[in-house]
């Protein structure tokens, strides 16, 4: 699969299409999964290189394209686009002033897509790199967030990443960086990002005890995207993941499907993301319907927009057109995104109250546009 919206699953002329993607754009939206580092412009790249004066292997955005974006060649590795579109972009975070403008756009980008609810995702130990310390990395991001929220009505929170890739101490030292910032009001969960099937979770349960223990932080884990269904119930069992962060291969194990939804753990499924790493086969075979009508609390996401050229407006029409969701299985979806937000119980429950309310309103027009003609 390659990034497209072309459909399989319905037929619609191309006059409908478009009213449907304007319809779309009009919904109120949800992400619960997206990374700063995969969320930068390409443009971003050019101006910060002449601010800072380092050098891009590329004059033009095109060019540069390649470098920062997952491409028709690329291969369907999760592991190998770690490591070159996540090292590339790392001389990027130079300054508590750049990764200011890196947040800011990526709040700015998110209320063009219709979200009004944004947990920023990122590993202060990626952020920091060679130059910078884990508090100014902080002081940067908060700093984009304190500056978007006073030009556009998006709630943000902040998820600090623990990078499986480092050594436990690096991530204890993480985990006491939220603890010590959790309850202040942005920082509320972690997340335990990396290839997980390199690293598998063993290492880092006593971590997640002490994390669980305190209580104040939401806890979501990357699991069932290159490893297997053991890899969801491990995150489960062993760490006490409240969300999965994909969980795609949950379904092969039907077992594992029955965990999640017994325990009401949240899916964050990012179904582009997911073809083009290799998490799923190819887009058509993503199992986001299969989680929603066996009562899995799933939702839709998407991940690192500018790694993989997608949106919440991209990721919904084709959860419509091409996995073949009901407009009441999205409205679901994103149901279950509301209600899986790292917030306090009354504004998670503002939070479902608006998504209901416009997605029940919509309801009419959307049914009319796919009713089959």
């Amino acid at each position: 699969m390659r990034n497209t919206l072309q459909s399989d699953a319905r037929k619609l002329s191309s006059e409908r299409s478009q009213r449907l993607q304007a319809l779309i754009a009009q919904l109120p939206k949800i992400e619960l999964h997206r990374h700063l580092p995969g969320s930068i412009r390409t443009q971003t790249f050019f101006d910060l290189a002449a601010e800072y004066g380092f050098k891009l292997p590329a004059h033009t955005v095109d060019d540069l394209r390649p470098y920062v974006q997952v491409m028709p060649d690329t291969p369907a590795d999760l592991g190998h686009i770690l490591r070159g579109l996540g090292d590339f972009q790392r001389c990027l975070f130079v300054s508590p002033t750049a990764l200011s403008r890196l947040t800011f756009e990526m709040v700015e980008d998110a209320y063009r897509e219709g979200i009004i609810y944004l947990e920023v995702r990122f590993s202060p130990l990626t952020m920091a790199g060679e130059s910078l310390t884990f508090q100014e990395v902080m002081q940067g991001i908060r700093d984009g967030l304190d500056r978007a929220r006073d030009c556009y009505p998006v709630r943000t929170t902040i998820l600090l990443g623990l990078t499986r890739t480092a050594n436990v101490e690096t991530c204890a030292r993480i985990a006491d960086l939220a603890l010590s910032l959790a309850g202040q009001g942005d920082v509320v969960g972690v997340d335990l990002s990396g290839d997980e099937a390199s690293s598998p979770p063993g290492a880092f349960v006593d971590l997640f005890d002490q994390i669980r223990a305190d209580g104040r932080l939401g806890i979501t884990v990357h699991a069932g995207e290159a490893a297997g269904p053991q890899s969801v119930r491990d995150a489960v069992e062993l760490l006490g993941a409240q969300r999965i962060g994909h969980g795609v291969r949950a379904i092969l194990d039907p077992d594992v499907v029955q965990l999640v939804r017994e325990r009401k753990v949240v899916l964050e499924t990012c179904p582009i993301s997911n073809a083009l790493t290799g998490a799923v086969p190819r887009l058509e075979e993503h199992p986001l319907a299969q989680f929603l009508r066996a009562g899995v609390a799933a939702t839709i996401n998407s991940d690192d927009p500018s790694w993989f050229d997608s949106t919440l407006n991209k990721e919904y029409y084709l959860a419509l057109m091409t996995l073949g969701l009901s407009f009441e299985e999205l409205h679901q979806a994103v149901a279950n995104a509301a209600q899986g937000a790292f917030l306090p119980d009354v504004e998670r429950a503002q939070l479902s109250a608006a998504i209901d309310s416009a997605y029940h309103a919509a309801a009419p027009q959307f049914h009319q546009l796919l009713t089959p003609q």
